[in-house]
Order: C-alpha cells, then sequence, then structure tokens
C-alpha cells in the first residue's frame, strides 16, 4: 500500500499527499541529497540501451553530458552491479520518507 509522503497514512486518490495533508496544503520536501540520488539513479539507468542491450557512449542530461566512463562502466556485468548497488537505496517507503523529511 502506499503512504503520505508527509505523515506516512494510507494514500486516497493523491499521488503524494493523504486527504489530510493534502487539506493542510503540506508538502513533502526533498533534500539535495535524496535529489542527487534519483537523479544519478536515473543516468545511470540510460547508459544501457534498450534497443540492442550494450553501453551508450554518452547521455545527455538537462545539458549535462555523461558518459559510462563517468561512473567506471565499460562493461554490460559492472552496469549490472552499479545498478544493483544503487537500488539498494531505499528498498522502502520508510527509507525515503526519513531521508525526505
Amino acid at each position: 500500500m502506499t503512504t503520505c509522503l508527509n505523515c506516512g497514512k494510507p494514500l486516497g486518490s493523491g499521488s503524494t499527499c493523504c486527504y489530510h495533508c493534502q487539506g493542510d496544503r503540506a508538502a513533502p520536501t526533498v533534500s539535495t541529497e535524496v535529489r542527487e540520488r534519483v537523479e544519478r539513479y536515473f543516468i545511470l539507468s540510460s547508459l544501457k540501451c534498450a534497443n540492442c542491450d550494450g553501453i551508450h557512449e554518452t547521455v545527455t542530461v538537462d545539458g549535462a553530458r555523461y558518459t559510462a566512463a563517468d561512473f567506471s562502466i565499460e562493461t554490460i556485468e559492472e552496469w549490472n552491479n552499479r545498478m544493483q548497488a544503487e537500488e539498494e537505496w531505499p528498498q522502502t517507503v520508510a527509507a525515503v520518507r526519513s531521508h525526505i523529511l
């Protein structure tokens, strides 16, 4: 069950906050560390081509160019290991909430 990022109660129809928190106009704040970690995860995941399963030479995000070499990735096995390490953090909504709030 998905829970409110502000208080931890079950969500109603909202996507991030429960009815009570929406009524109070509460908005969960995201720390810079969490935002950077999520961005890095998506950059890393974009390095592997969905069509050929190869490693892309460069990925451009918001005008910044990243390469597999920036993350010390040369093979699919290295990419898999790096993605597994990234996916281990955070594992639960409670872990996300403890970093966000």
